[in-house]
């Protein structure tokens, strides 16, 4: 019919009932890709009359043997354990793992699209690249986004919401800590602004405001040590610091003894990560386990799979749990930091 709109390729996939990367698969005669799904998108394909776009061939045209990764930076524990989950599946699919820093790039909407170029499949870490950016990608290659949400894109995630929310009502119900105040710059990023969320809500079951607002200071041990001074110098000490993650609560550790702060004797502190200094530090820090290796494991197995994502966004929420030692208050439990875990299942 004149002036039809042309079928695109998101049209074929709703129509099949897959992702869009596989019909990209699907054009390209993807062996990976089951039979009985192949012959359902080209039905499809036959059935709307749908032409490969240039733009679609010249993404999905050929096999690159390597998974990218982009993430704001590359610093840090969480990343580090983040993309060792990736690589364990990627190496035992043959294929290279490409990593990208975003983090003070003014270059890194095209960076990112060079990065999908280059390889077969994508996993982004929330709220580092626009949503726009990842739907035009995504309409050619398996995208995966972690540690957030998206209403288009397959995620894994925890819920950080309801684990802030748990170790925060168990420094209000078991040590009776009344001001409380939040270490971290919940602003942007998915993570520390759900882990802020679940914190507030915490104490708003309570009856109580924060002390404070957050300390916005970034997120590395640096961080927490200037959290540290600025709370020392202010003469404010609040009866418990909750930290946007682990790095933060070590800095805060290693920082306010010297200060002549004891912790927990007068402020007690607590993590989020339980990264591998949580069970080395003194006092050993009280934090929520998150599976970070697991949930880039997952990410990988799901951008990597024969047929791509599901087609329909899919979010695979991992289980965290409060990890009780000694910085919140607690006494030290004979046997270590394994006999003090609690598993509370703070998950969705």
């Amino acid at each position: 019919m004149a002036g039809a709109r042309r079928p695109t390729v998101r049209d074929i996939a709703r129509h099949a009932g897959v992702s869009v990367a596989t019909v990209s698969r699907v054009s390209r005669d993807d062996p990976k890709v089951r039979p009985e799904t192949r012959a359902r998108v080209r039905q499809s394909i036959d059935a709307l009359g749908y032409t490969p776009s240039a733009l679609g061939l010249g993404l999905a045209i050929q096999r690159h043997h390597a998974l990218g990764i982009v993430l704001p930076g590359l610093g840090g524990p969480y990343f580090a354990e983040l993309v060792q989950g990736i690589e364990s599946v990627a190496v035992g699919t043959g294929l290279a793992v490409t990593v990208l820093g975003t983090h003070l790039r003014p270059d890194a909407d095209r960076a990112v699209r060079q990065l999908a170029q280059r390889t077969d499949a994508l996993i982004v870490q929330a709220g580092t690249v626009e949503d726009e950016l990842l739907d035009t990608i995504a309409a050619s290659l398996p995208v995966v986004v972690v540690a957030g949400t998206s209403r288009r894109l397959t995620t894994v995630r925890t819920d950080g919401a309801a684990a802030a929310h748990e170790i925060t009502a168990h420094l209000l119900q078991v040590h009776g800590y009344r001001r409380l105040r939040f270490v971290g710059t919940p602003d942007g990023s998915p993570d520390p602004t759900s882990r802020y969320e679940g914190f507030r809500r915490a104490l708003a079951e309570h009856g109580l405001v924060e002390s404070g607002g957050p300390l916005r200071f970034g997120f590395e041990a640096t961080s927490g040590a200037l959290a540290a001074r600025e709370l020392h110098a202010r003469g404010d000490l609040p009866d418990a610091l909750v930290c946007a993650n682990d790095e933060l609560a070590v800095g805060l550790l290693a920082t306010l003894p010297g200060l002549g702060h004891a912790i927990p004797g007068e402020v007690a502190v607590v993590g989020f990560d339980d990264n591998a200094l949580a069970g080395l530090a003194s006092p050993m820090l009280t934090t929520v386990h998150q599976p970070v290796f697991e949930i880039g494991a997952t990410a990988a197995r799901l951008a990597l799979a024969p047929d791509g994502p599901p087609p329909r966004p899919d979010s695979h929420v991992l289980e965290t749990w409060t990890v009780v030692r000694e910085s919140c208050g607690c006494p030290p439990v004979v046997g270590g930091p394994i006999d003090a875990t609690e598993k509370t299942g703070a998950s969705a």
